[in-house]
């Protein structure tokens, strides 16, 4: 496997000696040739060694993990995040389909994404999902959805609705292209359904509320823009019309 030059981030020493530990015994490629502290020392560092990879601890004081990306106009490294476990980071890394770690670390995880990174460093593939962290601060905006041997963005807000299947769920756009993504439908609508504009009417279907053409409260269908039919269950129904209500009058 490719060697590879590293800095570990942290303001816990215990953390950077253990990190560094489990890199030497799990993960011999890895050189380790510098740690910081803090966010200022990491970027002084970063632009001394200019390392391949770096693994960054997100809970510093002063400034945290995620101001470090300010620092630099180009990230040419690799990163592995790692984290307490935290809710809006969790979320953040997984809507950028990006490698993170939970302490304490696990061994296997640690593994995979040190295999991940150097894959990408090998080929040289330039993370573009970084960005997606800073655009989705507030709320998601777009997310990263595995295609092919890559990734695909999507603009949240054009995506007309997405279907449960099994483990899996397929993500519908107006242009009849879907992609299939390996999280349940529960994730999509813990992520998305908090602003009343996607809404989960069905326990296979979540839609996105503003591409509804018509809806038929007698037969329970939804006709979106694109022409599917989509079926509103009992169990979700006055949900779904009181937010149909809501977004109604907003707009009076």
């Amino acid at each position: 496997m490719e060697a590879i030059n590293a800095i570990v981030i942290d303001d816990e020493i215990n953390a950077r000696e253990n990190l560094g530990y489990l890199l030497n015994e799990f993960c011999k490629n890895i050189t380790v040739i510098d740690e910081a502290k803090n966010v200022d020392d990491a970027v002084v560092k970063i632009k001394k060694h200019k390392p391949q990879l770096i693994f960054l601890d997100i809970e510093m004081p002063q400034k945290n993990g995620f101001q470090l990306l300010n620092s630099f106009t180009e990230i040419n490294f690799q990163i592995i995040f790692v984290t307490a476990y935290d809710k809006y980071a969790v979320k953040a890394f997984e809507v950028a389909a990006l490698d993170y770690l939970l302490k304490p670390i696990d061994i296997e995880k640690l593994i995979k994404a040190v295999e991940r990174a150097t894959i990408a460093i090998k080929n040289k593939i330039e993370n573009s999902r970084l960005t997606l962290l800073k655009e989705n601060k507030k709320t998601v905006k777009r997310i990263a959805i595995p295609y092919k041997s890559d990734y695909v963005i999507l603009n949240v807000l054009d995506i007309f609705c997405i279907e449960a299947d099994r483990m899996y769920s397929i993500i519908h756009k107006k242009s009849g292209k879907k992609y299939i993504a390996s999280k349940k439908l529960s994730y999509y609508e813990d992520l998305l359904c908090n602003d009343g504009i996607f809404k989960r009417v069905h326990r296979s279907w979540v839609v996105n509320t503003n591409k509804i053409e018509m809806y038929s409260k007698k037969d329970r269908t939804i006709l979106l823009e694109n022409q599917f039919n989509i079926p509103v269950s009992k169990s979700y129904k006055d949900s779904f019309e009181k937010t149909l209500e809501i977004n109604n009058n907003s707009e009076k």
